[in-house]
């Protein structure tokens, strides 16, 4: 049986955001200067709260350290000055935890000299298995058409070793003698090596230098048949032992070079693409993009289960390998003019220094780096935008203390400066009092908030990992464009390259009808027609779109005529307004008002209606045009599969009104329909949710007109399904529901409000399975709405702004409730709305009605009765694992895209009144729920007070319920306290269960609504 490894998906990797870090650079956890995995684990939650979800460590293995530890003196250990092998292993299982994956170097090309298997082999005699563990050689001619690759300090590969009185082979320093494959016990070794890790539990292995493997004489002793088939023999090792994890193959090559290490599948699953990098720079310093597509335009494809590793800096130089003479020469004079800058075929330098600061620059390559096709790489510090150190030697000046703040060493360590491994950057500009982490965490619109929202956008669009590539054909070179598409979604990438403002006319006729969404900012732009599409960009601006299909044309239009029933068909329609002669007598004056109102062609004839009333409609539309669409809708979902005997459909006129003075009127061609105007002092209400006011106005109509039962239409309901009314209104007239509620997304509000908060905290305090909306679409039964009115004793200005909870309501006082699953179409979010306030509205209007429920909160009740009607789930396109792990990665995303401050959120929530009060609540004689449960309804109390007291900014709420995450670690600690490790872990993992079940994407639904409805 294969060992699992810590991801589900095979193909993890795809989708991964790596970040590469030394431990020795990270954080000093022992303060002896030096990075430790004690430190490392200090910092997993800030790399989790950044989005990453691989982390790649350099080697961390005992080593002299000659080569920043690529030269290795054993494979099976951890160097001292980081720690040992245990606090390696509490490191994986803390990342795991994290839902983050490892990745670690296997340096098989070469040891240390130091190794025990050199010192064993230089002491063995020629031709013995111990002495052919590595090349030897009597001469130094051999293999003459080899490259030096570290030209600045190696004159030749072969080095003479007088213990051995032999030359040994090495392609990289002289102290790094290379491995020799050609001995079945060098791979046998090398294997041993790789399961020790594997067996562990880490994920992925970077196996460095591969295309150097195997030597033969008469070739450049790069990418020979014998070295893939080596590594071949590795990826079957792995293939059959272990599942899920993945190989990286360092191959700085062409291309077409490292296509073959892809093998069929089955040799690395993902090797870098060298190439690609130092063209992007070459192309913004030209401001031409052709470098860029003419390497893209060399990349084959690669098999289906196989990825690019991407990447813009590393730890090593800013290798010029492969590029033309003349590509080197222009990146030499463009980004080293110091010579200091410059080693081997290379750059040292770092990400910011080499784009000089410059946000814009860093944000566009960034982008590109994020939208290219493969798995994004950053290197540590590149996120805040750390500098280097060219006074350094060799590479470390790219290598130096991660910078967390303005305090001593920069947060790295409390040893003494001079006992660093490396000083820190110091300088005005990149030194650690201007840029390190703590700063920018404060700071909004810093680099890391840009540099996490973004990661968390490129999670959120599988096809950014999955989906196919094409470069798009511009007459303006300086504007890149290219296409991804995956599994339906299809993203539009358009970036400009250059210092000025940019034109470029795109060819996306194939996609006419499409509507271009901005991903960053969810702004649609213009629908795509098969005239060539034009865009302006700024400097070095990029854009993101996804290209979205037309929403759905059978909706109705307000100006759509209505079919009239042939029984009907002497009345002659458009739509007729027939008056009721019960309630309005027919006058010249009102049908004149009615003209001037601007309904149209409208005939006004006399019709008896029956007294009865079975369904009361209040819609509260925005305008006339509102209303003249709703009714449209209306006559259209009741025309088939159900319709009431007879209904009024009621809305708010002001006095004044053109339609307030002309009384109730019947709808031609649907005689059993009757509009009615009421009055109101508001007028019209361009509110999305429902008010006290709403309900008053909703029990005395249905008084007055004796209806059995009241339905409340949101503004978005001509979106629904042709069913969804009609549905909703059997459960009140046919089945005796008190309350029946849709179950979809109302607006881009509700998936913030409803799935995120009110849904789990009905659940936690009632006992109740409720999806709470928050607008229209309700059918009430007359005997409940009036139950809600009476309960309604305020001021009249307080009624128009309070939002009243009916599913409370039936919950608490045991009222029937019906859940009904209907389709709707795209949802829209109506012009001029200040999302801030009426998200401060509403979350105001749900912490008073705590307030107010706060003892009821304590009250033992049985779980509501929940009927589920016309369930339409769709089946899974995998069946489930018996017993899925929990899985919160989703939800914490979210919470990042929005920019929530961890540290911010706890010390303004997780206060010692907020635990102190949660330990009585849970202790409570009566009270049922679990300590998570219990703290959880804490948490977003305190949260919703601190909200509304502005002690938090709206970016917190948007990423919101921060503090639900937050609770897990503090109601393990109380529950410890009071039941023990054991019910504690279990009460955990119910809570996280029951979180995995809700999916609470948060600003995700908040975003994108329609691609999260539950």
């Amino acid at each position: 049986m294969r060992k699992p490894g810590s991801a589900f998906d095979p193909l993890w990797y795809k989708d991964a955001v790596i970040y590469e870090l030394h431990v020795k650079a990270f954080a000093d956890g022992n303060n002896d200067g030096i990075g430790d995995f004690r430190g490392l684990i200090g910092k997993l939650d800030y790399l989790q709260d950044l989005g990453v979800t691989c982390i790649w460590l350099l080697p961390f293995f005992p080593s002299p350290l000659r080569d920043d530890g690529y030269d290795i003196s054993d494979y099976t250990n951890v160097n001292p000055h980081y720690g040992t092998l245990a606090d390696f292993e509490e490191f994986l299982d803390a990342a795991h935890k994290r839902g983050m994956q490892v990745l670690i170097e296997l340096v098989i090309n070469h040891t240390s000299d130091q190794h025990r298997w050199f010192q064993r082999a230089r002491l063995a005699p020629p031709g013995s298995v111990e002495r052919d563990f590595y090349v030897w050689s009597d001469t130094d001619n051999k293999f003459q058409d080899v490259r030096i690759i570290f030209s600045d300090t190696e004159k030749s590969n072969w080095t003479w070793d007088p213990v051995a009185k032999a030359y040994y082979w090495h392609r990289f320093f002289s102290h790094q003698p290379d491995l020799n494959f050609d001995n079945p016990l060098v791979l046998e070794e090398t294997l041993a090596a790789m399961r020790f890790w594997l067996d562990m539990g880490v994920d992925g292995l970077r196996m460095d230098a591969i295309p150097y493997l195997v030597e033969r004489d008469g070739t450049n002793c790069e990418n020979l048949p014998e070295t893939h088939a080596i590594i071949k023999r590795f990826r079957a090792a792995i293939d059959a032992e272990y599942a899920n994890r993945f190989v990286l193959a360092e191959a700085n090559q062409w291309p077409t070079d490292v296509r073959p290490y892809f093998g069929t599948g089955d040799e690395c699953q993902m090797a870098f693409h060298f190439p690609l990098m130092p063209r992007i720079y070459v192309a913004i310093r030209q401001e031409d993009c052709l470098p860029i597509t003419e390497i893209m335009a060399q990349t084959p494809d690669i098999p289906s289960n196989c990825q690019w590793g991407l990447f813009l800096r590393n730890h090593d130089e800013l290798t010029l390998e492969m590029v033309t003479d003349d590509e080197r020469d222009y990146m030499y004079l463009a980004y080293s003019a110091n010579p200091r800058m410059r080693i081997n075929l290379g750059i040292r330098r770092r990400l910011a220094p080499l784009l000089d600061n410059n946000r814009l620059r860093i944000e566009l390559l960034n982008s590109i780096l994020f939208s290219f096709p493969g798995t994004p790489i950053l290197y540590y510090g590149d996120e805040i935008g750390m500098g280097d150190n060219i006074e350094l030697g060799d590479r470390n000046g790219v290598r130096t203390p991660m910078q967390w703040n303005g305090e001593k060493n920069a947060g790295f360590s409390q040893a003494e400066p001079e006992q660093l491994y490396s000083p820190v950057i110091s300088d005005p500009v990149y030194g650690y009092l201007a840029v390190n982490v703590q700063e920018q965490v404060e700071n909004p619109s810093s680099l890391l908030q840009w540099t996490r929202n973004m990661i968390g956008l490129r999670k959120l669009f599988p096809v950014f990992g999955r989906g196919t590539f094409r470069i798009l054909t511009t007459t303006n070179r300086k504007v890149l464009g290219y296409l991804r598409q995956y599994d339906g979604q299809t993203v539009l990438c358009v970036a400009n390259i250059s210092r000025s403002a940019q034109p470029v006319m795109l060819d996306l006729n194939e996609f006419e009808g499409r509507i271009p969404v901005e991903m960053l900012g969810y702004v649609t732009f213009p629908t795509i027609t098969a005239q060539p599409y034009f865009l302006t960009l700024s400097p070095y601006a990029f854009l993101w779109f996804e290209l979205q299909a037309a929403s759905d044309e059978s909706t109705a239009t307000p100006h759509e005529p209505i079919t009239v029933p042939a029984a009907e068909a002497e009345w002659d329609a458009p739509p007729v307004l027939v008056r009721d002669s019960r309630l309005a007598p027919a006058t010249t004056g009102k049908d004149a008002a009615l003209a001037e109102s601007g309904a149209g062609a409208i005939a006004v004839l006399d019709h008896e209606q029956p007294t009865q009333t079975d369904l009361l409609i209040v819609a509260e539309a925005a305008n006339r045009e509102e209303l003249d669409k709703t009714l449209a809708a209306v006559l259209r979902h009741f025309s088939d599969s159900f319709r009431p005997g007879r209904a009024v459909l009621a809305y708010p006129a002001k006095e004044g009104d053109a339609g307030a003075t002309l009384g109730a009127q019947a709808i031609g061609g649907a005689p059993w329909l009757t509009l009615l105007p009421f009055p109101s002092d508001a007028g019209w209400h361009p509110s999305p949710w429902h008010t006290a006011q709403t309900f008053l106005n909703a029990s005395r109509l249905a008084s007055e007109q004796d209806a059995r039962a009241v339905m409340l239409l949101s503004r978005d309901s001509p979106s629904l399904g042709r069913d969804a009314l009609a549905l909703l209104s059997k459960c009140a007239l046919n089945q005796s529901v008190d309350l029946a509620m849709p179950w979809y997304l109302l607006s881009p509000y509700e998936g913030l409000l409803s799935t995120a908060i009110l849904y789990p905290l009905t659940r936690a305090l009632y006992g109740s399975a409720i999806r709470y909306p928050l607008a229209g679409d309700l059918v009430l039964s007359s005997g409940f709405a009036k139950a809600v009115a009476e309960k309604i004793d305020q001021p009249t200005a307080w009624r128009e702004e309070s939002i009243v909870w009916p599913p409370t309501e039936a919950v608490l006082a045991g009222y029937s409730i019906a859940q009904v699953q209907v389709k709707r179409g795209q949802v829209t979010q109506p012009e001029g709305y200040d999302v801030t306030s009426l998200l401060t509205r509403v979350v105001g209007a749900l912490f008073a009605d705590i307030e107010v429920r706060a003892l009821e909160w304590q009250q033992s009740r049985p779980v509501a009765r929940i009927l589920e009607i016309n369930e339409r789930k769709a089946p899974d396109a995998t069946p489930a694992e018996a017993h899925p792990p929990a899985d919160a990665r989703p939800m914490v995303e979210s919470f990042r895209l929005a920019g929530s401050n961890l540290q911010d959120i706890w010390s303004q929530v997780m206060t010692p009144r907020t635990l102190l009060a949660v330990k009585r609540l849970a202790q409570a004689k009566g009270n049922e729920h679990s300590m998570p449960d219990a703290l959880w309804v804490r948490v977003v109390y305190d949260f919703l007070a601190a909200y509304r007291a502005r002690s938090v900014n709206r970016n917190h709420l948007l990423g919101a319920l921060m503090p639900l995450y937050l609770g897990w670690a503090a109601s393990y600690v109380l529950a410890i306290s009071s039941h023990g490790e054991e019910t504690a872990e279990q009460r955990i993992d119910a809570l996280a269960n029951a979180f995995e079940a809700d999916k609470p994407y948060l600003v995700a639904r908040w975003r994108w609504p329609d691609r999260f409805n539950p």
